[in-house]
């Protein structure tokens, strides 16, 4: 188990808490808007990086399942605790047979990632022809981004592993992969030491603290 697995396998426990204070659960909710308002809404769909299902859960539906994977077995006994599919296992070698998902996610998982590309490119190769995926990242240029960079930079057990992204970066990542952007849109358009979040959608800049790609395969 590499050291980044480890210290999120050692918060599994707690790692649902920040979901349940007065802030993160409007943080919650707002992440989980954008990305409805980006993924399909039927189909089985992947969410990389699931950690403990949290959003697989909020997001999946009458039409649309959802598999969590990630390589943190505390993690994913959260998320069975769910009563969701959970397979463990790493995003640059994806244990699933071409062409089995009708879309897939990641909600702040491309900042841990050492090979985004390669995860990118497993994805696409794991994917019905045509798949969107979507990537919710923590904007690198707001406010959200300058505080999780401090807290990494002073030990924090989970980013301290962090490399924040920028929207031209994550876009460009994507074309090196294989995918073409189509559409952006940004959320968390207050700062993090304000007690109520701008939960609206809005068009991505430095205004938003988080933002998300929906991109489709170059032909």
């Amino acid at each position: 188990m590499s050291e980044p697995v480890k210290d999120f396998d050692s918060v599994a426990g707690s790692y649902d808490d920040w979901y349940r204070h007065p802030q993160g659960l409007q943080v919650f909710k707002a992440e989980a808007a954008l990305l409805s308002s980006l993924l399909p809404h039927r189909g089985l769909g992947l969410e990389v990086g699931a950690g403990t299902g949290v959003f697989a859960e909020r997001l999946r539906g009458e039409c649309c399942e959802i598999v969590c994977l990630d390589p943190s077995p505390g993690m994913l006994s959260k998320a069975r605790d769910r009563g969701l599919l959970a397979v463990i296992g790493l995003g640059d070698n994806l244990p699933f047979r071409s062409g089995a998902f009708s879309f897939a996610y990641m909600a702040t998982v491309a900042e841990f990632l050492s090979d985004p590309v390669g995860v990118f490119r497993e994805v696409r190769a794991s994917s019905k022809t045509g798949s969107p995926l979507v990537i919710l990242f923590i904007n690198s240029g707001s406010l959200w981004g300058k505080f999780y960079t401090e807290i990494g930079l002073k030990g924090d057990p989970v980013f301290r592993h962090a490399v924040l992204l920028s929207l031209y970066e994550v876009e460009r990542l994507l074309l090196e992969a294989g995918y073409m952007a189509e559409a952006a849109r940004g959320t968390l358009t207050t700062g993090p030491m304000e007690p109520k979040v701008g939960a609206e959608i809005a068009s991505p800049s430095d205004s938003c603290g988080v933002i998300a790609v929906k991109a489709k395969p170059v032909s």
